[in-house]
């Protein structure tokens, strides 16, 4: 090879001091006396035809992991937009999905993604139940879709699913059962508790209105919402302190609530029903499952009877909650939380493919190494 003159080139490193550090190369050139081609030199930290160095790169992947708008990221390392698009992509073969291997227990829940991605608004995040790692984000969580995207999996690999913690929502049902033959679901016991928490502030709120503004029940009934809500194990039975709401009187908690209850007895009977479900969970009882679902043991109002009704009618899944009680989709739930941010940072995102990798290389789902 001969020597064919010199070419500078200009190289983007990592910012310093605040200011954005170019390096101006002379790179040697070189022809080929045989073939008459020619090549340059190549440099060290930076790739062919490439204007920013591999620690820019890496940067730039490590601050797309923090909740951080690409904007910022883009003017904190002196770079465009496009180019930090370009290293978002670029580690998109880190999160590829095995389609020959599922865990052993599987959580599903569904998040609010918006209409670009989804007809119904909502998209679907997959993980392990046991070490909460994600498997994938999915666009859509209508049946159709879900089907077609389950079915890339090897019919091995779906055997192998053992237990589905989901939601109540019943579209879901009939698809695992037809997908995964070996599944058990675990209906979630937050979902489920929530059925009976909402039912008892909406029979709150109405006892208050049946009472009307301006009355003492309605004052009392309204201040101490939270204590009716509260688990019984955690109301304090042995300190006093003066109530407003009663003249100032020194009451304990449990005081406070008999004379709530006294002002309805379906109040009453809702927080009995209420606190049993509570205990189910806490003892993972079978007994106290039967007896919430005896209907001729209650007579619950109209609000809370819509409870018992799902109760009734999730009895099975909620009994294989019992098999397996750490298995719940809490952690999932903390995902949504956070894709929640990474949406809201970001005002919203136009593809899908970025927004998915944004959220996986934002939870750390995959371990990334960068050689910078």
């Amino acid at each position: 090879m001969l020597h064919n003159g010199t070419k500078v080139v200009n190289n983007v490193h990592l910012s310093s001091a605040g200011k954005k550090l170019v390096l101006s190369i002379r790179k040697q050139k070189y022809l080929c006396p045989e073939c008459k081609k020619t090549a340059t030199a190549k440099f060290k930290d930076t790739n062919y035809h490439d204007h920013f160095s591999n620690a820019v790169k890496a940067k730039l992947v490590r601050d797309l992991s923090l909740s951080r708008p690409m904007c910022e990221i883009a003017a904190d390392s002196f770079t465009s937009s496009n180019t930090i698009i370009r290293s978002l992509e670029s580690v998109e073969n880190n999160f590829k999905v095995n389609r020959n291997w599922l865990p052993s227990h599987l959580s599903l829940d569904d998040f609010k993604s918006g209409k670009r991605f989804s007809s119904s608004g909502m998209s679907m995040c997959l993980i392990n139940a046991v070490n909460h790692r994600i498997i994938d984000i999915i666009p859509e969580r209508n049946n159709k879709f879900l089907r077609n995207y389950f079915i890339q999996y090897s019919y091995k690999a779906r055997l192998s699913v053992m237990t589905i913690t989901v939601d109540l929502y019943a579209p879901y049902r009939s698809l695992i059962k037809e997908l995964f033959p070996n599944a058990f679901i675990i209906a979630d016991k937050f979902h489920v508790v929530t059925q009976a928490y909402t039912a008892m502030n909406k029979i709150r709120i109405r006892v208050m209105k049946e009472y009307g503004t301006g009355t003492h029940e309605y004052r009392a009934l309204k201040r101490f919402w939270k204590l009716l809500l509260k688990n019984q194990d955690d109301v304090d039975y042995h300190r006093y302190y003066p109530r407003i709401n009663f003249k100032y009187a020194e009451l304990s908690d449990s005081e406070v609530l008999d004379r709530l209850f006294d002002m309805s007895s379906e109040l009453k009977t809702s927080y009995e029903y209420y606190q049993l479900l509570l205990q189910m969970y806490r003892k993972n009882s079978r007994q106290l499952l039967n007896l919430l679902t005896d209907t001729s043991s209650w007579n619950l109002p109209p609000e809370m009877r819509q409870a018992l009704k799902t109760i009734k009618k999730h009895r099975t899944e909620i009994e294989n909650s019992f098999v397996l009680p750490r298995l719940t989709n809490g952690p999932i739930e903390g995902v949504n939380n956070h894709i929640k941010v990474i949406k809201r940072i970001a005002y919203g995102y136009n593809n899908f493919k970025h927004f998915r990798l944004r959220i996986l290389l934002s939870l750390k789902n995959n371990v990334i190494f960068f050689s910078t």
